[in-house]
């Protein structure tokens, strides 16, 4: 599989479309055994020239309850059996058995937003040599929602991004394959959540930046447009903005 740079050189829009592949997103556009949705997304992101789509079978909204892999398994399938399209695909779990089902057939990118902690995981990831989207996560942290108190939040996060990739490299993992994503509102206060991005720039340190902010509560309360958000992100070196496809 290529690696970041290369995809990066390959799309015109530096744009992640949202496939929520559920029935229970939080932003109630959730395409699971909908298949005139899925169509409409996908025709839309073609429309818009998104290149990459981000897709997920389990919710991760606040209170969100873990759905069993068999059920996760039956989401994404829906999506692959549903599938038209050149896109690049990216599958958002924490599931090393989904990853593996999704490299298996033609995802390239495994978005994993409690931070690769599971070492089959990670060793999956250094079998298959797909790209990676780290997402940031405490490290004393029991689930991916849970507010943790920070003292200087942006150094914090940068430290811990850093210390997980120098694991992950040590495990094998190809450093040309890994970026990075602060967890925007994943166990962070929403001051927290707007600290670090209006501090985007702190995370610019050699790896493509990934952001997702599309329709999380902390955005919404930055007084700032959906376009001046993204040309803000642009702006500071982000790579790829995660955005949900339609309204």
């Amino acid at each position: 599989m290529t690696d970041w740079n290369s995809l990066l050189n390959s799309v015109n829009k530096n744009v992640i479309g949202i496939i929520n592949a559920t029935n229970d997103s939080f932003t109630g556009d959730g395409v699971f055994e909908n298949n005139e949705r899925l169509q409409f997304l996908l025709k839309t992101a073609e429309a818009k020239e998104i290149k990459i789509l981000d897709v997920g079978g389990v919710s991760t909204k606040p209170g969100f309850k873990q759905v069993s892999y068999e059920q996760e398994l039956k989401r994404l399938n829906f999506f692959v059996s549903n599938y038209f399209g050149k896109f690049k695909l990216s599958v958002d779990t924490m599931n090393y058995e989904i990853a593996r089902y999704a490299l298996e057939n033609n995802f390239e990118i495994v978005n994993d937003v409690s931070g690769f902690n599971d070492l089959k995981m990670i060793q999956l990831i250094v079998e298959k040599a797909p790209k990676i989207i780290l997402v940031h996560s405490h490290p004393n942290s029991s689930d991916i929602q849970e507010k943790m108190n920070y003292k200087d939040v942006v150094k914090e996060v940068r430290d811990h991004l850093e210390e997980k990739i120098e694991k992950l490299i040590s495990l094998g993992v190809d450093k040309n394959r890994i970026s990075i994503d602060p967890g925007l509102g994943f166990g962070k206060s929403m001051e927290d959540s707007q600290k670090l991005f209006k501090n985007l720039e702190s995370f610019c340190f050699g790896f493509p930046l990934i952001v997702g902010y599309s329709k999380k509560k902390f955005a919404q309360n930055l007084d700032m447009t959906d376009e001046e958000l993204y040309n803000y992100c642009i702006d500071s070196g982000v790579s790829l903005v995660r955005l949900h496809i339609a309204s």
